[in-house]
């Protein structure tokens, strides 16, 4: 009992850099960093110089609250602010086309649909999942995968340390086992120091018109109408408050088809992240109209 105990309370315990951790690593002048400490509490800035004294090794750090000397032995983690937010590829459901890269992802949807994404160096993103709904049985479970090639990234003129990617993409879906589509879709992004937009054009090019959706007992086989070469496109803005180091607001407008304006969703939420996991939460409204909850969960341990 003793060791299951102590399995279960190691996470609570964090480890503190070593004197040679931070003594081999590198900060540019023109970087700015966010120093997580190990009591939780945040900073960020420009590393001005590393150095050691009697009491080990240790940075000055010019945050808003003037220069701070900052030892090893208090460092939890130390980031770039482009390393620290680790969600940059995706929005709620939008990808962007900053590529997954080395933030390789587990995540949960609705509490029932899981799914999972990795990078291949900084081109080739993988994102797949299947619900897991209570009731339903395999056979009327929803499913997708998407593949996201990013193929340019350069300085963004407009804005002061601001990027821009350009990416290209594929996804397939089944809603049902039987309920296939497919669609591609070009999607560019612009980042700034604490704001990223997206924007995406995409096409259905494969799958039936019209589609019968089961949902086991618990409700009414019912109708979709989804004709393929339809022509869609969806926004996403993901902006960090000024006053919190890992509070985001995130918001997406999906338009499925747009001969058809009513088919439109729109979706306004929080997501708090740091270099380990990301909670969303927010609000969605979709035609009818009809407001509901969306919540995710993310885990990048890797």
């Amino acid at each position: 009992m003793a060791k299951i105990l102590l399995i279960f309370l190691m996470p609570a315990y964090v480890l503190a850099l070593t004197n040679d951790e931070l003594g081999r690593m590198v900060f540019f002048d023109d970087e700015t960093y966010v120093i997580r400490l190990v009591n939780g509490d945040m900073l960020s800035g420009t590393i001005s110089m590393i150095d050691s004294d009697a009491s080990g090794t240790f940075v000055k750090i010019s945050s808003l609250i003037g220069q701070a000397k900052v030892y090893a032995k208090e460092i939890d983690v130390v980031n770039s602010t482009e390393k620290h937010y680790r969600h940059r590829h995706r929005g709620y459901i939008m990808p962007t086309a900053i590529p997954v890269s080395g933030d390789h992802f587990v995540s949960l949807m609705e509490g029932v649909f899981p799914y999972a994404g990795a990078g291949i160096g900084q081109v080739v993103s993988i994102t797949a999942g299947r619900s897991l709904i209570p009731g339903l049985p395999l056979s009327d479970q929803a499913s997708a995968i998407n593949a996201k090639f990013t193929l340019a990234k350069s300085v963004n003129g407009l804005i002061e340390d601001g990027w821009q990617f350009y990416a290209l993409g594929a996804n397939v879906g089944w809603l049902n086992d039987v309920n296939f589509m497919a669609h591609i879709y070009g999607v560019a992004t612009w980042t700034g120091k604490r704001t990223q937009a997206s924007t995406m054009l995409f096409g259905k090019v494969a799958g039936e018109d019209t589609y019968t959706i089961h949902a086991g007992t618990l409700t009414d086989p019912f109708g979709l109408v989804y004709a393929t070469g339809s022509i869609g496109a969806a926004l996403s803005l993901d902006t960090r408050f000024p006053e919190f180091h890992d509070l985001h607001f995130v918001g997406e407008l999906w338009a499925s088809d747009l001969s058809k304006p009513s088919n439109t969703m729109l979706y306004m939420g929080l997501r708090q992240a740091n270099t380990a996991v990301a909670m969303d939460f927010g609000l969605a409204l979709v035609p009818g109209p009809m407001v509901f909850p969306l919540v995710g969960f993310a885990w990048t341990p890797w």
